[in-house]
């Protein structure tokens, strides 16, 4: 695994126009930013029609907050473009950092938990005439949901304090969570 982290590295290094991009004096600010602005689109629109299906404001219908939804893929989306472009900036910094290893698990495990939702639960909660209480599996995505949002957001801030340096005479181990020392920039 440390040898695919290794050829990921070097091959997201390749990208230039993009570090070029970045590390000019108002990129990298602005990418944050716009970062940012996407997690809130995304979290603000996922978390609110989460907090409903636990029970949160009863007297809204599912539906209504549902359609926040696209708004909420907007800011993923963002969050994917700048994510990447940071990773492509600074690669060494990201893929050997635990930190973020942990975040892309729960950023798949809640893509993975939507999924469950809108394949077993959707219709279910959406319905017309469906009660204003969401079925306990629905309470218990959302709850799955939140805690794995929430779960990014701790990961992705805590990237900046678990900043990987260079491995010691033992080397990477199996998942690398240090920069090799033969192999590194």
């Amino acid at each position: 695994m440390a040898g695919f982290q290794v050829w990921l590295v070097r091959a997201l290094a390749s990208v230039k126009p993009v570090a070029h991009v970045l590390r000019t004096h108002w990129g990298w600010p602005t990418a944050e930013s716009l970062h940012f602005i996407g997690l809130s689109l995304l979290v603000g629109c996922i978390g609110l029609f989460d907090l409903r299906l636990l029970g949160v404001g009863k007297r809204i219908p599912i539906a209504a907050l549902h359609k926040l939804i696209p708004w909420g893929l907007l800011g993923f989306g963002i969050n994917l473009v700048t994510g990447l472009s940071f990773l492509m900036t600074e690669p060494d910094q990201y893929i050997y950092n635990p930190s973020f290893h942990f975040k892309l698990l729960f950023i798949v495990v809640a893509g993975l938990n939507a999924s469950i939702f809108y394949i077993t639960l959707y219709r279910r909660t959406i319905a017309p005439g469906a009660p204003a209480d969401a079925p306990r599996a629905a309470k218990i995505v959302a709850a799955t949901s939140l805690s794995l949002w929430i779960g990014v957001i701790v990961c992705g801030r805590m990237l900046t304090f678990f900043r990987p340096g260079p491995c010691g005479p033992e080397g990477p181990g199996l998942l690398a969570e240090c920069i090799p020392r033969r192999l590194g920039r």
